[in-house]
């Protein structure tokens, strides 16, 4: 029983550190695509004739690009607040790497592993506090990535109207005449 109890708890923290990839893959593809629009964007910003709606759509895409990308740069780097100190943890948090690493070699590591092993009520939840963070984790990630999409999907729209209004500024005395 005691096994399947933390073999439950590995694959909730497998999962959860799945959607973190996932997410982190989904932040640096749209930031790869805001790269390519944005050039885009500045090989036809000259032939932008200005009036009010080419500003106004100008405008509200430098606004949401900008947003976008500092949404996106808070899902690769996330700025997460330490807990507060919990008694009910171990004083080293040997499921995350800056605990590891305090450690003078892996064979002091191996024994803090087996102390805290060894105490079923201790090494529980040493291991829920780490699938907790870790949820903390994506659940500020996917805010962030869902703000990004919309800041993107708003930058893309307002970039196509732009282009759009120059083609047809361009087109319209082509096709009517004077």
């Amino acid at each position: 029983m005691k096994d399947d109890v933390y073999l439950s708890l590995f694959r909730v923290l497998d999962s959860e550190q799945q959607i973190i990839t996932r997410t982190d893959q989904k932040a640096f593809t749209m930031l790869s695509l805001m790269g390519v629009f944005m050039v885009f964007f500045l090989v036809h910003f000259t032939k932008i004739q200005i009036n009010w709606f080419n500003f106004i759509m100008l405008m509200l895409y430098l606004v949401s690009a900008i947003l976008a990308l500092i949404q996106l740069i808070m899902v690769i780097n996330p700025r997460i607040r330490k807990a507060k100190d919990r008694e009910d943890l171990p004083e080293i948090n040997a499921t995350y790497f800056k605990g590891i690493v305090s450690f003078k070699s892996a064979a002091e590591y191996g024994k803090y592993l087996r102390k805290i092993m060894g105490d079923d009520t201790r090494a529980y939840t040493m291991f829920a506090n780490q699938v907790y963070s870790v949820a903390q984790i994506n659940d500020y990630k996917n805010g962030h990535m869902q703000l990004a999409i919309k800041f993107f999907a708003v930058a893309i729209i307002s970039e196509l109207l732009i282009v759009m209004s120059v083609a047809y500024s361009r087109s319209l005395p082509f096709l009517f005449g004077n």
